[in-house]
């Protein structure tokens, strides 16, 4: 642990942490530009420093040993989900009716929104999408509601309840207290299903397949947040004095909105976060250590945040090209077969692989628009005829193209 405790013996670094200037900002920033392999550590211990709430640029010697095994347990937690990424998890649910009720462990109970711990995403999230059957709804209590439709809605109504297909109804004792706390429920869509919900405040949100949705029974104080691991359409209700926030499974990027359309494309395995506005306007913020830097997007543009290098890039683009999925429709233009393949994968949940994986696949970009409401042999026949490309089945769900 000696590269954090040499800062937490530097005063000039405290001082920072607990009150920043134009001049330390300045300062610190530079050291990192200058020391790049430092910043993940400066970045951690300044998080930790100021969940401690330090207001004092002396620390004692208990206070330090709180920080280190603080730093320890974060950094074993980080390592265990990075080997859990390549450690595929297998959980099998029966098919059942669709209000089955569960008790489930290790789920999120009574977290906070506004805590600056780790965002609430569970490690299924990266492993399970494609091993999972159905939709599943957990709530704070633990309790987990199983959807076996392919494409499900679940509604919030003024009175507290969920209805689940315009049918079923239940009865939410949470949303019904009058305690000011907000208690999150986790929506889970695997690949091969979409979902639509809405909020009680009246926002709808669309979600894809391969989808992690983190949002309270009701917004307590005066802002909306919700959790995206994934992608999701969202129709914002407008209120201006609670702006409604999407924070994303890279923490370093949240969007930031008053009543607008928009979706957002945050899966843990592509290399950007795509923000694309249709209509209002949004902010697309970049945390980082020194400053959050915001981005106001215009109807039309599409915000790239690049997670290798943490950029953004803004340009205009057809919105039809990141919105119609909602629709069952999959609009390209010039885009590389690779990720039109991807996309494929999760909507239908299967697997394609190439024969050889040539430049001449690795190059190809394609446009064309696909039907996703038909059967994956007819999608992928359409597809074929794009590219000049072949395709065999393999099984079920495995699918080769040559």
């Amino acid at each position: 642990m000696e590269p954090y405790s040499r800062y937490l013996e530097d005063k000039y670094f405290i001082d920072w942490v607990c009150s920043p200037t134009p001049e330390s900002n300045a300062f610190w920033e530079s050291y990192v530009n200058e020391n790049p392999k430092e910043k993940e550590i400066v970045h951690t211990l300044k998080n930790v420093l100021l969940n401690l709430k330090t207001e004092d640029a002396f620390i004692s010697v208990e206070e330090k040993q709180e920080i280190l095994e603080r730093i320890l347990d974060r950094t074993s937690h980080t390592q265990i989900r990075r080997l859990n990424r390549y450690s595929p998890v297998k959980k099998y649910y029966k098919y059942a009716a669709i209000l089955i009720i569960v008790i489930t462990s290790g789920v999120f109970v009574n977290n906070s929104i506004g805590s600056r711990e780790a965002l609430p995403f569970s490690d299924i999230n990266i492993t399970a999408h494609d091993s999972i059957i159905n939709t599943q709804l957990t709530f704070a209590t633990g309790e987990q509601l199983l959807i076996e439709e392919e494409k499900s809605t679940i509604e919030y109504n003024h009175l507290g309840n969920i209805i689940v297909n315009q049918n079923d109804t239940i009865s939410n004792s949470i949303a019904n207290n009058e305690d000011e706390v907000e208690s999150l429920n986790t929506l889970m869509i695997p690949y091969g299903r979409r979902s639509r919900i809405t909020l009680s405040d009246g926002t709808i949100a669309h979600l894809n397949a391969g989808t992690q949705f983190v949002f309270p029974d009701k917004f307590i104080g005066d802002k909306r947040t919700v959790f995206l691991s994934g992608e999701a359409f969202f129709e914002v209700a407008h209120n201006n004095k609670r702006p409604f926030i999407v924070k994303t499974i890279e923490e370093q990027i949240a969007i930031e909105v008053l009543g607008t359309k928009f979706n957002v494309s945050a899966y843990p395995s592509d290399h950007e976060v795509l923000t694309v506005l249709t209509e209002g306007k949004v902010n697309v913020v970049e945390h980082n250590i020194f400053r959050d830097k915001r981005t106001l997007l215009k109807p039309g543009e599409l915000a790239s945040w690049h997670k290798g290098d943490e950029s953004l890039d803004v340009k205009e683009v057809n919105t039809d090209h990141h919105t119609l999925w909602i629709q069952g429709l999959l609009h390209f233009e010039s885009e590389p077969i690779v990720n039109v393949i991807k996309k494929l994968e999760r909507f239908y949940n299967i697997r394609v692989a190439f024969g050889e994986l040539t430049d001449e696949v690795t190059d190809t970009s394609i446009s064309g628009k696909l039907d996703l409401n038909d059967d994956i042999e007819i999608t992928l026949e359409n597809l074929m005829i794009t590219t000049g490309f072949n395709f065999e089945t393999n099984n079920n769900k495995n699918y080769m193209i040559n």
